[in-house]
């Protein structure tokens, strides 16, 4: 099913683009602490972010890229993605790298915490500052099962018992 999904969104993203999604795969590693994840973004909606947001002109991936700009961006996901461990333990997100693919950019994403993982509350909030269409989809993987949630503006945390 998530295969599927994934495959429709790529098919109408070369055909039309008032599609507003984010793509975030997520593995937990409850017993190692560790998760890891990648975020995929239109590079068109980061640009509106940079714009609106930070006031910064400039095309992603072009020789007309804003120097601060992929610095702005990690900051803005950052503010925007959050992890809560356990009810008591916000979970510092690491971007190791950022890659522009055709028309998104994806973000690789790590995160570690001191003690097991028995409890998760996800916030996804990206774009829906921007987008009131904005549709977040979060699927997570914690190597026994895979599940797939839709966030948007309204709806933007998932709780996750592990």
């Amino acid at each position: 099913m998530t295969i599927v999904l994934i495959l429709w969104i790529n098919f109408c993203s070369i055909f039309v683009h008032p599609l507003y999604v984010s793509i975030t795969n997520m593995d937990i590693d409850a017993s190692n602490k560790q998760v890891t994840m990648s975020i995929r973004i239109f590079t068109d909606d980061l640009e509106t972010i940079l714009h609106n947001k930070y006031n910064v002109e400039g095309w992603i991936g072009t020789p007309n890229e804003h120097r601060d700009g992929r610095r702005l961006l990690r900051e803005y996901v950052n503010e925007r993605f959050a992890i809560e461990v356990n009810h008591n333990e916000k979970l510092s997100l690491v971007i190791d790298s950022m890659v522009i693919m055709e028309d998104m950019m994806w973000f690789y994403v790590k995160g570690e915490t001191k003690q097991p993982i028995r409890y998760m509350e996800i916030s996804n909030q990206l774009l829906t500052d921007f987008f009131a269409k904005q549709n977040n989809l979060v699927i997570i993987s914690n190597g026994r099962e895979e599940n797939g949630y839709k966030l948007n503006r309204k709806n933007h945390k998932i709780e996750l018992s592990l």
